[in-house]
């Protein structure tokens, strides 16, 4: 009889081992996991030097933080379509508890309108000034163009931070909505509220994802002819689907959001037939001109967007737009919607007091 091929008895172990550690996977990563910040993994490194220059909140916030890091050729396997939808299910009802909060904090009312033939969901302060009054904010809510609602924490603190109405778009999400048709519904509404209002009383917010999708927006309503707003605030925006730049590699673990899943999920699940590198889904590759509108940007060292946020501003400095860049030390993609962390507080103050000296003081 003749001796079994050592060669392929490893291979067999090699495959055995790849179906254990897949089927582990499947039982370890269930459909209530947060694909994009899920906890339950291992902690972010955090030496003591690092600690030394971040508040006690920020460390306990890291500490904390269970990043979800799925091997390159799982995420194909185990990042559906299916599971998206429940992600956003299950996302908005963890985020319904803390919206709900704040709503009751800040005595803010939610109303419901369509405009543009889109839902929008109007933020209302108990108070607003006698010189804010016919002022207003477009917020585009974050979450990986998959996740999120018109809820969203950000709408919500800049209506009492920022002190307006606030209109956060609705806009319907991936994967039952691919390329352009969030793009078009926020211009839908865009173009309504900009001929209610005078441009010169709206400013534009948003966060991660909802950052690209704004300046996709105004970049699509500037090429229509339709009057430049305000001022704008990018929250650590995507600003570059390609997946390339040095954060991307040199964040990666040390961020809560993870490399693979942010370059996967968007191009295989938002952008549809779409290059990556279009300017209407990547904005950091669109041409700018000294009209649009000045910008504020904020990202933290751990960002995984932060070599995208750096490369959108010089782009829209060498085009002549006013432009601020907010970078928080130790911070993470996303940090800034943190109510009480003292970091996110500083840069939300500094993007409101960018956008109110840009917005018209006079009543009408």
């Amino acid at each position: 009889m003749s001796e079994p091929d050592p060669r392929r008895s490893t291979t067999r172990k090699r495959r055995r081992t790849l179906i254990v550690i897949a089927v582990a996977l499947a039982v370890l990563v269930p459909a209530g996991t947060h694909l994009a910040l899920a906890y339950g993994n291992r902690p972010l490194a955090v030496t003591d030097g690092q600690r030394a220059t971040m508040s006690d909140e920020a460390v306990r916030f890291l500490a904390e933080m269970r990043p979800l890091f799925l091997p390159d050729a799982l995420t194909s396997v185990l990042v559906t379509s299916d599971r998206l939808i429940q992600e956003r299910q299950n996302f908005a009802a963890q985020e319904k508890i803390v919206e709900d909060e704040l709503i009751a904090r800040y005595g803010l009312t939610l109303d419901r309108e369509t405009i543009g033939g889109v839902p929008v969901t109007v933020v209302t302060p108990p108070a607003i000034a006698p010189d804010r009054r016919n002022q207003i904010a477009i917020n585009i809510h974050g979450g990986g163009f998959f996740l999120g609602t018109a809820r969203d924490r950000v709408g919500l603190l800049m209506a009492h931070e920022l002190g307006v109405r606030v209109y956060s778009i609705d806009y319907t999400l991936a994967p039952e909505a691919r390329y352009p048709r969030a793009v078009n519904e926020s211009l839908a509404v865009y173009r309504e509220l900009v001929r209610r209002h005078s441009p010169a009383d709206i400013v534009g917010v948003a966060s991660s994802a909802g950052g690209n999708l704004l300046t996709a927006t105004v970049l699509k309503a500037k090429a229509e002819g339709l009057p430049m707003i305000a001022a704008l605030a990018l929250f650590t925006p995507v600003t570059d689907l390609t997946g390339v730049g040095d954060s991307v590699a040199a964040n990666d673990r040390r961020d809560g959001l993870v490399a693979n899943l942010r370059v996967e999920v968007p191009a295989r699940f938002y952008a549809g037939d779409e290059p990556l590198n279009s300017p209407g889904i990547s904005p950091v590759y669109a041409d700018y001109d000294a009209d649009f509108p000045p910008t504020v940007l904020t990202t933290g060292t751990r960002d995984l967007n932060l070599s995208d946020i750096v490369r959108l501003t010089w782009r829209l400095d060498d085009a002549g737009v006013e432009t601020r860049l907010l970078v928080s030390e130790g911070m993470w993609h996303g940090f800034h919607w943190e109510p009480a962390l003292p970091e996110a507080i500083q840069a939300r103050a500094d993007a409101v007091e960018f956008l109110r000296d840009r917005l018209a003081v006079p009543a009408r």
